[in-house]
Parts: structure tokens; C-alpha cells; sequence
């Protein structure tokens, strides 16, 4: 185990949400207001908060105190995880902080062993490199539910959950062997999956009860949100806040439900276009126009671009064009010119060029019936927004999050006083699953393309790069290019998009596909010096602050 997280000095109670983030060390201050959840991140803030304690801080007891709530952070989202476990009992065995019904807890998980080392560490290779459906064959082949060794149930709840196949994950879950703690939250995690809120929270509710864990608190809240029990979620909430004043994603949950900035909104005002484009997409296509059929549209019109598709995408936009009738446009090109060429096309339309906002549709991304009240509340919150996306998940896959709002590393540079290593995207959501820790509004340097709303002030940004053609990172490099230009991007992350193809990694790519995304992401890199990528990271720091600080006035 690490000795990263070694120190000798006793822990204090935990500091209230206001002093935390005033004596935070400026590092770990643009760290935490980045994002409280995701693992590898929080591992690197952790060997960061150590190095503050070991270099004497006037503030390391509260540094300490912090420290473990984070290692317990870790492990509560992932519970059988032996190392996560065993960091927290390094931590509590140097400065006790663990209720004592959870010591025998973490010490059985730390303990966990597999009877066969040399699979697990296959299935540890695959999880890496998310590569979920190998690690599902594998436990078929070799374990199966009921086998009496839990250090298995690990890896069957990340397919269960992560994949979305809940049916083959339910006898893991009526079989999982573990004590009732524990099991709680198990079977709390696949109530939540399947969407029955009311038992979730009674299990949470369990979870809490018996363990005092403030992760089962802030996952009750969740419930009873969802559930329209929005008193109850705030009190939830509001308790554990107290316990953990560090996880920014919490503290800008409880102020937007405060606020009922959770809350979708009027539409867009004035005149508006949804524009698709699509190239051989046919039957995703006819499921994207069919979600937005059933959603508000108002008085939006509809231009759909048929990218020189070859399938029977002409038959499924001929047949939408007779739904929709005068509200839908079709544009048909001979041939593929690629994503950015595409969106250039569309922006030139006459109708484009005299809306008052767009919105940049996947062709197979499904809207919700009130998606476009969700975008209205971020423009009536964020009147000067020139460019609005939101949170997406798979559409069959809908606990696996996609993409959230973006932000950069520390870039390098002179100021930082490391070698620069160019560009540095923060996408600690890719392996975490969607309880809801990314729902809430605020500034980004870049969202989705998936589902992208762009007004007159995003409009003037200028066209897609035909630099990044075919595709990947057009949408990415515009968003940045916009920022630049002091236009503003927000993250409207209670808008939930459902994405038909799996997304956030390579293994739906092809070969070529892989080939020509990392080529582009050099491109996108070598675009950007590290004096353009410090502007950008202190831009983006600096309206995170504010929006906190706001954040924290409003709720204390």
C-alpha cells in the first residue's frame, strides 16, 4: 500500500463548507471545483492533500480530516474493492475517524482474494480498458452467481450496472453473500437501475442506518428527488453536506434543488431550428426524429441533412417529412463531406442564419419530452450563454455516463512549473455510473456535441473546423475556440439525453475510426499552446470560483 497517504498527526472534526474551501491550497482548491467524484481523480487529490499535510500546512488537521472522508468517498463507490478498503484502514489506524460497526466492514473487503489470481487479473486489464463485455463472457465461463467468493460480486455489479443488463445481474444480487450493510446498498444500487425509487431509498435509508456512510444519504436524496419528494431529498442533502463540504458536485446539487434550478423552464425564445445530419443511420434516425415528435417543440422547425447515406435513410426522412409536414426541411448531398462540412452546411442555410438559436442533434440521440424547457432554464439562468449541452448517457447502457460538462487539466506551462504535456481533457465520468453526481448547471469550456444548442452570441463563433474532418473534435476545438472568445458555455446537467451508440472510448471505433480520432486529437493538441491552455484553465477556474462562492452565499 501506498505510502502516499502516511502521516502521524491526529485529525480534527471536518470544517464547515465555507472554511473548507477558504483554506483549501490553491492546487487542490482548482481541483475540487472541478469535480468530487470519479476515482482516478480522487486518487490524485488524495496524494496531493498528503503532500500538504507532509509540508507542514497551518491547516493539515483539517487536511487530514478531509483525507479520509475522501479514502471513505472511494470506497464507498466502490465497496469490494480490497485497496480502496485498505487505504481507509491505513488512514483510520493512523488518526481513528470510522464508526466501529464499519471496521469489520472495511477489514472483510480489504481482505478479499480471488481463488484464481491469474483471471482477476485479466478481468482487471479488461475493466481498465472498459472493455465490459469480455469481463461479463469471462464470469459466465468461469464463476456464476452463488459461487460463495464475493470478491466476484465486484465485477458482476460494473457489467450489471455499467452494461445495463439487469436481468442477468439479478441473481448476483439475491445471491451476493454479503452482510447486511452491505447487501443494502447492493440491492439499493439495483433498485436504483431499475428505477424503483420508492425501494431504493427505504434500502439507502437501511445503508445509512447501519453503517452512517454519507454516500447512502446523498443516493436517498437522489431517490426522493426523482421520486418528487424534493423536501425530503433536500434535507438528505443538507445533512450530508455537513459531513462532506468538499464535493463540489453535491454542493451545486442542493443549490440548484434549493433554487428549482432543477427544473425545466420556458423554450427558447424567438425562432428556432433543430438540424440533424445523418449518414447511414437510417433506423437511429427514425428513433431520433421519433423522440423528438413526442417532446415540445413549440414553433422550432426541423432541417435534416442527408449526408449521402446509401441505406434507407431517404425512405425514413420521407417519411418523417409527412409527419412533420412544412415544419421539416430535407437538404440531400451525393456524397459523405464529413461531420464538420455537414454542420457548415447546415449553419448556412437561410433559415440558420436568421434563427434565433440552434440546436445540433445527433441522428441517434433521443430527447426527452421536455428537453427543450431544460435548455430554455439554462438560457433564462445564463441570459449571455452562447452555447448550451447537457449530460448524456447510453441509451442502452442508461446508468453508463457519456459526457458531462469539460473541463482541462493543469495545462503546463512556465506558471505551473511542470513540462508541458499539451492538452489534458478531465473525464473522470467515464467509469463512474450516473447516481445523479453530475446534475447540475454551470459553466464549461466544452459540452456534447450529441445534443448541442447554440444561440446568435454561439453563432458568431464562426464555422466547424473542416481541419478535423471526418469527424471527432470538431464540436470539441469550436466550443474552445468560442471561449476564447469570451462566449459563454453551460453545462445543463439536469437535461438527461439518451445516446444510441457507445461513446467516451474506442472499443464501438474501428481501426480506421481509432486511427483518425487520435490524429485528430493531435491536431486539436498542436492547435493549442500551453500559453493558450492557461488562459483557458484560469478562464475556467475563475467562473467556477464565482459560481461556488455564489453557491455557498445562497445555501449558508
Amino acid at each position: 500500500m501506498s505510502d502516499v497517504f502516511h502521516y502521524n498527526k491526529t485529525a480534527v472534526a471536518m470544517p464547515s463548507p465555507r472554511d473548507v474551501w477558504a483554506f483549501l491550497p490553491e492546487v487542490l482548491r482548482s481541483a475540487f471545483l472541478f469535480s468530487g467524484s470519479g476515482a482516478s481523480w480522487l486518487t490524485a487529490c488524495s496524494a496531493s492533500l498528503a503532500a500538504a499535510i507532509n509540508e507542514a500546512s497551518p491547516h493539515a488537521p483539517q487536511l487530514r480530516t478531509i483525507l479520509s472522508d475522501v479514502a471513505l468517498h472511494l470506497w464507498e463507490t466502490d465497496l469490494l474493492s480490497s485497496q480502496a478498503a485498505g487505504i481507509v484502514l491505513q488512514l483510520h489506524g493512523q488518526s481513528p475517524f470510522l464508526k466501529r460497526e464499519i471496521v469489520p466492514l472495511c477489514k472483510m473487503c480489504a481482505s478479499l482474494q480471488p481463488e484464481e489470481g491469474a483471471l482477476a487479473g485479466k478481468m482487471r486489464g479488461l475493466y481498465v480498458k472498459g472493455n465490459f463485455p469480455s469481463i461479463k463472457k469471462m464470469l459466465d465461463r468461469n464463476i456464476g452467481p452463488g459461487h460463495g467468493n464475493i470478491f466476484w460480486t465486484r465485477y458482476a455489479s460494473i457489467i450489471g450496472l455499467h452494461l445495463g443488463d439487469l436481468d442477468w445481474y439479478e441473481p448476483w444480487v439475491a445471491q451476493s453473500g454479503l452482510p447486511d450493510p452491505l447487501a443494502f446498498v447492493f440491492r439499493a444500487d439495483y433498485a436504483f437501475a431499475r428505477e424503483d425509487w420508492d425501494l431504493a431509498a427505504v434500502l439507502y435509508s437501511s445503508a445509512h442506518a447501519a453503517t452512517g456512510m454519507t454516500e447512502w444519504l446523498v443516493r436517498e436524496g437522489e431517490c426522493h428527488k426523482r421520486a418528487g419528494r424534493r423536501d425530503e431529498a433536500a434535507q438528505c442533502w443538507q445533512q450530508a453536506l455537513v459531513r462532506r463540504p468538499w464535493q463540489v458536485n453535491l454542493l451545486l446539487r442542493l443549490s440548484d434543488l434549493l433554487h428549482d434550478h432543477d427544473l425545466p423552464g420556458p423554450l427558447p425564445q424567438g425562432q428556432g431550428y433543430i438540424l440533424f445530419y445523418s449518414w447511414n443511420h437510417a433506423v437511429d434516425l427514425d428513433s431520433a426524429l421519433g423522440a423528438l415528435e413526442a417532446s415540445d417543440l413549440g414553433d422550432a422547425g426541423i432541417i435534416v441533412l442527408n449526408n449521402g447515406s446509401v441505406d434507407h435513410t431517404p425512405e425514413v426522412i420521407g417519411a418523417w417529412e409527412d409527419r412533420f409536414g412544412s415544419r421539416m426541411r430535407v437538404i440531400t448531398l451525393p456524397t459523405n463531406v464529413g461531420a464538420p462540412a455537414a454542420r457548415n452546411w447546415l449553419l448556412s442555410t437561410p433559415e440558420a442564419r436568421k434563427a434565433h438559436w440552434l440546436v445540433f442533434l445527433d441522428d441517434d440521440a433521443l430527447v426527452p419530452p421536455d428537453w427543450l424547457g431544460y435548455m430554455g432554464a439554462a438560457l433564462q439562468r445564463h441570459p449571455r450563454a452562447g452555447i448550451v449541452g447537457c449530460r448524456v448517457v447510453g441509451h442502452s447502457t442508461p446508468m453508463s455516463l457519456q459526457s458531462v460538462d469539460l473541463h482541462i487539466n493543469l495545462p503546463g506551462g512556465s506558471k505551473n512549473g511542470r513540462q508541458d504535456n499539451g492538452l489534458s481533457l478531465i473525464d473522470v465520468h467515464l467509469h463512474d455510473l450516473d447516481f445523479g453526481q453530475y446534475s447540475y448547471m454551470r459553466h464549461a469550456l466544452s459540452v456534447t456535441g450529441c445534443c448541442h444548442l447554440l444561440t446568435r452570441a454561439g453563432i458568431a463563433a464562426g464555422p466547424f473546423d473542416l481541419f478535423f474532418s471526418p469527424s471527432q473534435f470538431d464540436d470539441l476545438e469550436r466550443d474552445l475556440r468560442a471561449v476564447q472568445q469570451d462566449i459563454e458555455c453551460v453545462y445543463q446537467g439536469h437535461l438527461r439525453v439518451e445516446h444510441c451508440k457507445r461513446s467516451g472510448g474506442t472499443l464501438a471505433m474501428s481501426p480506421r475510426q481509432i486511427i483518425n480520432a487520435k490524429g485528430n486529437f493531435h491536431k486539436l493538441n498542436l492547435s493549442y499552446p500551453p500559453h493558450q491552455l492557461d488562459k483557458l484553465y484560469e478562464k475556467d477556474v475563475a467562473k467556477q470560483d464565482v459560481h461556488l462562492i455564489a453557491c455557498l452565499d445562497s445555501l449558508l
